[in-house]
């Protein structure tokens, strides 16, 4: 399956993707900043058009009164921006329910989660990646098309959708006829090629709340399995925040599901897994596989860090108690106590090259934490 998302409410999603999507009998989720609409923000589409998106068939998500991090809320300002936006939407589009939120800039933890599922049924990040049956409804996936996505890549995640039988969401912005200025806009013909894709392939499209009804309706992962960082993407409220050359989407070389990391461990580059903050306390240890690649051997360092100072490292090799092998999947377990650690706030998980130099790519799958 596949759905369109369309975040903001921006006036093009209007004059330029509306009629893309109905001269293909598709419907959409926009996703609306109310603010911008219930005070006539330039840029942002009228109500009167937000109400005739809603008399068309299409679907309507919460994306607050006026798109905050929401992290950086008090608790009155917090309810304010879930409650009071989906109560305006309610009064003003003629929808008996408004069950979808979308997280603005991807950004929550466990606060905004909480408050969030008293006022939504489910709530879309942009952690990259397909959702499947038992993918959490609070943390669904989104992929964000900005203006250096190409064609070609989304025909990708589209193919990759239809292999695995999985649901991909599409984020879109704004839209452009000529060249984007920037990354939040999308070129109006490359957004008709995608779509024409979509039904080339015989994709089905679906709503954000047509989707979730199709799913579990899981909101929690197993406690048994601990708590995941990466399965096929990130999750449990991780974000990407890397600075190496990498990728959460790797299909050719997989531990198990449909992706991996791939991430060229060069020049002391890494890969950095930021959360608003894991209790460490609950967990015994780290676990993790590794994949060398070609010619294996790589020097990299796990480094687990509360924002401030580092609270324990040790090189995946003395991990393993031997060297990264190549052509082969290695399992990794860092017990907390081999690092001297029993408690302590997780903000910042690095994967980095600890050679300086030029390192063959290196693979990560299946990353979590294991509780006690």
């Amino acid at each position: 399956m596949v759905t369109i998302t369309l975040d903001d409410g921006w006036a093009t999603q209007y004059t330029k993707a509306r009629p893309a999507l109905n001269a293909r009998n598709m419907d959409a989720t926009y996703a609306l900043v109310t603010n911008a609409i219930s005070q006539g923000w330039g840029g942002y589409m009228s109500l009167a058009q937000v109400q005739t998106l809603v008399a068309e068939g299409n679907d309507i998500a919460s994306h607050t009164l006026t798109h905050p991090d929401l992290t950086t809320l008090s608790a009155p300002q917090l309810t304010s921006e879930l409650q009071d936006s989906q109560a305006w939407l309610l009064s003003n589009l003629n929808v008996s329910a408004v069950p979808s939120f979308v997280v603005p800039y991807g950004i929550y933890n466990n606060t905004v989660q909480g408050s969030i599922r008293q006022y939504y049924a489910s709530s879309r990040t942009v952690n990259a990646g397909r959702n499947f049956r038992d993918t959490l409804v609070y943390e669904l996936r989104g992929n964000d098309v900005h203006r250096a996505v190409t064609v070609a890549t989304v025909r990708g995640w589209i193919d990759q959708a239809i292999a695995e039988k999985s649901w991909l969401i599409l984020v879109f912005h704004e839209f452009v006829d000529g060249t984007p200025t920037r990354d939040t806009q999308y070129k109006t013909a490359n957004f008709a090629s995608i779509l024409n894709y979509i039904q080339t392939r015989g994709a089905r499209t679906v709503t954000l709340s047509e989707g979730v009804a199709m799913m579990e309706g899981r909101t929690d992962p197993d406690p048994v399995a601990g708590l995941p960082i990466y399965a096929d993407a990130l999750e449990s409220g991780f974000a990407n925040w890397s600075w190496a050359t990498h990728s959460l989407d790797e299909t050719g070389v997989v531990h198990a599901g449909s992706s991996a990391i791939s991430f060229e461990a060069d020049a002391w580059s890494g890969l950095m897994f930021h959360h608003s903050g894991v209790d460490l306390s609950l967990y015994q240890s780290l676990e993790l596989w590794v994949h060398g690649g070609t010619t294996g051997g790589q020097s990299v360092q796990l480094v687990l860090h509360d924002g401030t100072q580092t609270l324990g490292a040790v090189s995946l090799d003395a991990a393993l108690g031997a060297a990264i092998a190549p052509g082969t999947w290695q399992k990794v377990t860092v017990p907390f106590s081999s690092l001297g650690l029993t408690s302590g706030t997780l903000v910042d998980l690095y994967f980095q090259d600890a050679s300086g130099g030029d390192q063959a790519t290196v693979y990560l799958d299946d990353i979590s934490l294991i509780p006690h």
